[in-house]
């Protein structure tokens, strides 16, 4: 099952350090992304693998040279989710760094340009599309777990099932 997989494809110290097939070192688009997919089991922010890899989000910039959209996008999400700290100085360099990358002239005044990595099959289209929900996160999602100010603790794991 997804559970079981996660299981054997999260590597570091906790488990929360994410590979396509497997644990693997340096891939942070699959850290947020299986982070994420973590959040969206019900694994609560106060389980060592998600502070592993919400950690791990936290010291990975946006590369400004060449953007990996599909990383700030599962980041975004992922670290939205999970609130705190983390998710305030992720934002405050989101909304300083994305504007900055997109164009503002000609006639594709208003998008992004396209990635080198993940999206970049997708082109100016899907750059565009993540960058921008990126932007919109709050707009669109509540967090599973509920609003937390920069320096609140991460709450109590939810239980499935329980009321």
């Amino acid at each position: 099952d997804a559970r079981k997989w996660f299981d054997h494809a999260g590597g570091g110290k906790h488990g929360g350090m994410y590979g396509y097939t497997g644990p693997e070192k340096n891939k942070p688009a699959m850290v947020a992304t299986g982070m994420f997919c973590r959040q969206l089991d019900l694994a609560a922010p106060t389980e060592p693998r998600m502070a592993e890899s919400a950690e791990l989000l936290k010291m990975r910039q946006i590369n400004v040279r060449q953007p990996d959209y599909y990383y700030v996008y599962y980041g975004t999400l992922a670290l939205y989710q999970h609130q705190g700290p983390v998710w305030t100085d992720w934002n405050e360099r989101l909304k300083e760094t994305l504007p900055l990358l997109q164009k503002k002239s000609g006639s594709e005044k208003g998008s992004w340009d396209n990635s080198a990595a993940h999206a970049a099959a997708g082109g100016r289209v899907v750059s565009t599309t993540l960058a921008t929900l990126s932007l919109e996160v709050y707009y669109r999602l509540l967090p599973m777990y509920g609003f937390r100010n920069k320096d609140a603790q991460a709450p109590a794991r939810k239980i499935r099932g329980a009321n």
